[in-house]
């Protein structure tokens, strides 16, 4: 029976893992001074999430920082009080009443909803990954449904021929440095923390804009005829997260009953 020595059995080990890292003429020692990377391999790129590179960047990892001025909306929706008609204008009454006396019962995130929009992109705080590709624009938070953007040339259909999702069923273009979307077909729930309404005919346009390498503002304009008399808009800041990495979680939620909008936003 044949016996390795000690210098024999170093070098088997040193053959047999030079063999299995794919490089015969290369010692353990020059492979661990490489960090594992074969000779005259490039570095890793930058983690990015602009795959579109036809498209203004307003890609990465963005989180809201401002609340909006002059409005008295903590959502900074203007006009403010909302421009309301008839039985929406006593719907957000009831609500505002109920929340004040602790009864208020009917806002999807008190439930564990999503809160969808608008309030994904005016009303909700932690990080949001914008994800950049030719045909489609993803947008990502935690504990919510992603949205899509769809770049097309086509037009929305009527609200009352597409299904109602909370985020609505979005179209966008480019127009110069700006992303500009349409949004239509968005469910029943309340534009913001103190319950403003609106009907099936609500259309939503936004308009993101990246002022800097660091700042991104969306314009976000309501329009509903038969449940305000003027569109509704309001603008937010966002700025790049440090955190590049970062991507939506596992959510887990439990129904609160001393529930307040407040905290949602700044």
């Amino acid at each position: 029976m044949r016996v390795l020595t000690k210098s024999r059995r170093v070098g088997a080990l040193i053959v047999g893992l030079s063999w299995c890292l794919g490089a015969p003429g290369l010692t353990v020692a020059q492979t661990l001074q490489q960090g594992s990377a074969p000779q005259g391999s490039a570095p890793p790129e930058p983690l990015s999430w602009h795959g579109d590179p036809k498209a203004p960047d307003i890609s990465g990892v963005w989180v809201r920082v401002d609340t909006p001025a002059g409005s008295g909306s903590k959502e900074g929706w203007a006009p403010w009080a909302p421009p309301l008609k008839g039985a929406f204008a006593q719907t957000w009454k009831k609500r505002v009443a109920d929340a004040a006396a602790g009864t208020r019962t009917d806002d999807p995130v008190r439930g564990c909803q999503p809160p969808g929009m608008p309030r994904f992109i005016t009303g909700s705080n932690g990080p949001m990954l914008i994800m950049q590709t030719p045909g489609r624009v993803m947008l990502y938070r935690d504990g919510m449904p992603v949205r899509r953007v769809w770049l097309t040339p086509d037009a929305l259909p009527a609200a009352k021929d597409i299904e109602s999702f909370s985020n609505g069923n979005a179209i966008g273009k480019y127009e110069g440095a700006d992303l500009v979307t349409q949004i239509v077909g968005i469910k029943d729930q309340p534009i913001d923390g103190t319950g403003v309404p609106h009907s099936d005919d609500l259309k939503i346009a936004e308009r993101f804009h990246r002022v800097d390498a660091t700042t991104l503002t969306v314009k976000v304009t309501l329009t509903d005829a038969t449940a305000y008399s003027r569109p509704m808009t309001s603008t937010v800041t966002y700025r790049l997260s440090d955190d590049r990495n970062w991507e939506p979680h596992e959510f887990l939620c439990t129904p609160v009953t001393n529930y307040s909008p407040d905290k949602y936003v700044h």
